[in-house]
């Protein structure tokens, strides 16, 4: 029996060997800015959730100091890095990590994805702000600690106060965890310290800290942010992976953190909601580059070291020699009048009254009334500002001069304060004596007799309309979109933020609308950035004069505009049918026509155009909870964005599983730009026969063999790389590879003459060095530019005629064709046909499809390959499926025939197999 135990037991321990072999482990390096054992309670569960959700990985958390995650980031011994801004910026540069995802923490009920600096004293100090820590002793965290540290750092350099490099201060830095710095004061080892924000709220509910033991310094309003603070706000902890790590692992657990459930055990332990796409880190580079702490940074020159270093003594030095200087002056200027007058005290006096008429007589109004207000005198500036002759202002009251829109409470005020202090400066609307207004920076000042009693007033006015204007110009620039005079992103911002806060006090939600224009860039491009403009005024009036008196539309840039309604009521479902209301009025008036000019000539502008265009509107609640603007903004511009997807020209509600959509979009964005480095892409060929079914060539068909998501459809990641930009390097990569094929099929006798067909994207073609890049393709590769034809679409033709014109003449110099793909679905123009230096037309497979069934697009297909023949260029039908076409098209006089009737897309050795098998020039259809 006991020996049937052993056996039993060692094969179990065997079987759990073996599953822990079978196990990939990844190793986590997390930042210990706490104790290691509390990082590791708190970031376990988080490591254990990730191995459950991918099957075969197995996460450990390793808890690190600063050095230690250097180190281990030099190693290799970590896979993954979470660590703070500052740390993961000298570690991006030093290993290049790569960004996964942003730390979301969820604090009294609001998501944050920002921190910041807590700068704190004792109670009983007696500092009560920051230029009151020179010559004191600081504790702080760590030098390359963002919370508990360089923010602070940041925020006292704007006070003046240095804390790197100076020796008025002392910085003695604790380490890790926060905590210690706060002993550090407690124990009346610091009078300041330092820790990022939620340390101090931590220690309290753990009981650590007594409340009221510390004072928060500089503190900031709690209002937007739930937690103490004293410096500005930077982006929350990065989660990045280092380049060892593969790409469809990093991919996999991006998608895990991202869908971590807030009410999670490993988010309740892990005390954080969630994680978003990642933050940008930019804030926290300049912070570093501001306090010379960016690795990298060059060494300041002296000139600029001794200015940032010593900035306040140097402006004390030079007022000082300003001040010497000025006093130097005066004494000479007064010793030397005392010489000129010695002989004669009563020519001083004179002297002196000579002075006191010109000032009077100086370019500033100027009055003198008596003890009562009454005006005595008034110099000739001011009968020029008011219109007054001086006759008319002798013995009337100050009041008489009052403007219209100046209240008798704001005079009584200002009366009162010039018997108390006996002085008054500030702004007034004076009356012309015309009766407009008009505002003026006034001084008014008593008069004192022998006894020190009030005899009179004097007062100085200076007339600031000029400088009121240039104020508002300053503000219209500042505020508003200077084409559409809506107001722009800043002051839109500004009014959502209020609106944000309004709702959320009263309870009332509001409502925004995010608007797109379809097709702008195409009007933009045909008919000039004059006309675009103009629609875009139009546009900006429509919607003016559609909004209610407290809604308020704003452009944010390009052809993209915003609406805001708020104050729609507590009712979530009738506020949702009052904002879909008023999207489906915006809609309906953006589609009616516009009439525009047409032409870029001030001067004569008498062709108009008109143009009738549509827009995406998204749109989105607001108010539920409180959450960052930038939430906000993402939920209407979502919603947008699933208009445009589902079709254009159409009004949309936020749903969170367009959210999702866009989230995995953008994923797969990001795997495209990795899919060329790690080979996932693959060209295929499709055969291209003549009338006998001899080769004459092969289109090259791009496809995508994701690690994950398997086959992905051009459909699908074509735009993806077109917007990304990522197409430009892809289609090089094609061009290379079709180049290649061509070079090896050169000593082929069955191979040799068979010219490939490669497609040009409209964003590559348009690129300033794309005729130089194939150039430089062909030499390199010695291809024969004869055998390699480039396939473009009618679309480019619409960018920049005669620069599409000039660099398909260059490539034909080469040695290149050109073949128009697609032909009859776009811009199909006999004008640029016949401009076009080209050998091909493709008829696109739509006709070919209904050729043997309609009519109308057997006579289509009939008039191109007429067009063909008639000037000389070679007709290729698409498309091609069934025996039927394929007789009809030969009918017709096609010269070329393409399709899966011929051949399906193949792999390059599958082609060469089936042409070189066939030892013959004609192949057998299908």
């Amino acid at each position: 029996m006991l020996k049937v135990i052993r056996v039993w037991f060692a094969t179990c321990c065997l079987l759990l060997i073996g599953n822990v072999l079978a196990e990939q482990v990844s190793r986590i390096g997390v930042l210990s800015f706490q104790s290691k054992a509390d990082t590791l309670a708190q970031w376990v569960p988080t490591a254990q959730a990730l191995t459950r959700q991918l099957p075969g990985q197995r996460f450990d958390i390793v808890a690190l100091t600063y050095e230690e995650l250097d180190a281990a980031a030099q190693a290799g011994s970590v896979d993954f890095v979470f660590t703070n801004p500052e740390h993961y910026v000298v570690l991006r540069n030093r290993f290049h990590l790569r960004p996964m995802a942003t730390l979301d923490t969820l604090v009294n009920g609001q998501v944050l994805n920002q921190f910041g600096s807590v700068i704190f004293t004792r109670s009983d100090s007696g500092i009560t702000g920051l230029a009151g820590v020179r010559g004191k002793r600081i504790a702080a965290v760590s030098p390359n600690s963002l919370g508990g540290f360089l923010m602070a750092a940041d925020t006292f350099r704007q006070s003046g106060v240095k804390l790197i490099n100076n020796a008025d201060v002392q910085v003695a830095f604790t380490d890790m965890p926060h905590s210690l710095a706060v002993q550090r004061v407690l124990d009346h080892e610091a009078d300041v310290g330092i820790v990022r924000t939620g340390v101090l709220e931590q220690m309290l509910a753990k009981g650590i800290l007594e409340p009221g033991a510390l004072r928060v310094l500089n503190a900031h309003d709690g209002r937007t942010f739930p937690q103490q603070l004293s410096t500005d706000l930077y982006p929350e902890w990065p989660w990045a992976a280092l380049p060892h790590v593969p790409g469809a692992l990093v991919k996999a657990v991006t998608i895990a953190l991202l869908q971590t459930p807030p009410d999670s055990e490993a988010a309740r332990i892990g005390r954080y909601q969630g994680f978003s796409t990642p933050a940008n880190y930019t804030p926290v580079e300049d912070l570093m580059r501001r306090l010379q702490v960016y690795p990298g940074m060059q060494e300041r020159p002296p000139w600029q070291a001794l200015w940032q270093d010593h900035p306040r003594e140097i402006t004390l030095a030079a007022m000082l020699a300003l001040a010497l200087g000025l006093t130097l002056s005066i004494y000479l200027w007064r010793n030397n009048r005392q010489l000129r007058k010695l002989t004669r005290i009563n020519r001083e006096a004179q002297t002196s009254l000579e002075v006191t008429a010109a000032a009077f007589n100086s370019e500033v109004a100027l009055i003198v009334t008596d003890e009562l207000t009454q005006i005595k005198r008034a110099n000739p500036a001011m009968h020029f500002m008011l219109g007054y002759a001086e006759r008319e202002l002798i013995g009337k009251p100050t009041m008489a001069l009052r403007g219209h829109t100046m209240s008798e409470g704001r005079m009584r005020e200002l009366w009162a304060t010039v018997q108390s202090e006996g002085r008054w400066h500030g702004e007034l609307i004076c009356r012309h004596r015309d009766g407009y207004d008009v505002p003026c920076m006034v001084s008014i000042s008593q008069i004192l007799d022998a006894n020190a009693r009030v005899s009179g007033f004097v007062g100085s006015f200076e007339n600031i309309a000029e400088r009121k204007i240039a104020e508002a110009n300053i503000r219209q620039l500042a505020y508003y979109d200077t084409l559409t005079q809506l107001p722009n992103r800043l002051m839109f911002l500004e009014h959502l933020q209020v609106a944000l806060d309004t709702a959320l006090a009263s309870g009332s939600l509001a409502g925004i609308m995010f608007i797109d224009m379809d097709h702008f860039k195409n009007l933009n491009d045909t008919h000039g950035h004059m006309v675009g403009d103009e629609l875009l005024r139009l546009i900006a009036r429509r919607l003016q004069l559609l909004l209610g008196p407290n809604d308020l539309a704003a452009r944010l840039g390009g052809d993209e505009f915003v609406v805001m309604m708020p104050g729609l009521g507590s009712n979530e479902a009738a506020a949702v049918a009052q904002t879909m209301s008023m999207a489906e009025t915006l809609h309906h008036a953006l589609l009616s026509p516009y009439d525009l000019v047409a032409g870029g000539d001030l001067i004569d502008r008498t062709e108009s155009l008109r143009y009738t265009c549509s827009g995406n509107i998204g749109v989105a609640l607001f108010g539920l909870v409180n959450e960052p603007l930038t939430e906000v903004l993402k939920r209407a511009d979502v919603a947008m964005y699933k208009s445009k997807q589902d079709g254009r020209n159409l009004i949309r509600q936020y749903d969170p599983s367009a959210q999702q959509a866009l989230s995995e979009r953008v994923a797969l964005s990001n795997d495209l730009n990795l899919a060329l480095r790690e080979g996932q892409l693959r060209l295929l060929f499709q055969l291209q026969v003549g009338a006998h079914n001899e080769a004459v060539g092969a289109e090259c068909l791009m496809r995508w063999h994701h690690p994950i998501h398997g086959l992905v459809s051009p459909v699908e990641f074509i735009p993806l790389a077109e917007d990304s930009g990522a197409i430009i390097a892809m289609g090089d990569w094609v061009i290379r590879t079709a180049c290649e094929t061509l070079v090896r099929w050169a000593d082929q006798p069955t191979l040799n003459h068979l010219t490939l067909s490669v497609n040009v994207s409209p964003r590559q073609f348009s690129e300033p060095d794309f005729v130089s890049r194939v150039a430089q393709i062909l030499a390199q590769t010695g291809a024969n530019p004869e055998l390699l034809r480039l396939e473009v679409t009618e679309g480019i033709v619409m960018q920049d005629t005669q620069l599409v014109i000039d660099r398909m003449q260059e490539l034909c110099a080469m040695g290149l064709s050109f073949s128009i793909d697609d032909f009859g679905t776009g811009y199909s123009s006999m004008s640029y046909i016949q401009m076009l230096p080209l050998a091909e037309l493709k008829i696109d497979k739509a006709f070919v499809n209904d050729l043997t069934s309609n009519r109308r697009s057997a006579a289509i297909v009939k008039a191109i390959i007429a067009l063909g023949h008639s000037m000389d260029i070679t007709i290729v039908s698409e498309g091609v499926e069934t025996q039927a076409q394929k007789d009809q098209l030969l009918a017709m006089g096609c010269t070329l025939l393409q399709g899966y009737l011929i051949s399906r897309p193949i792999e390059c050795a599958d082609l060469e197999r089936l042409l070189t098998h066939a030892n013959r020039p004609a192949l057998t259809a299908g």
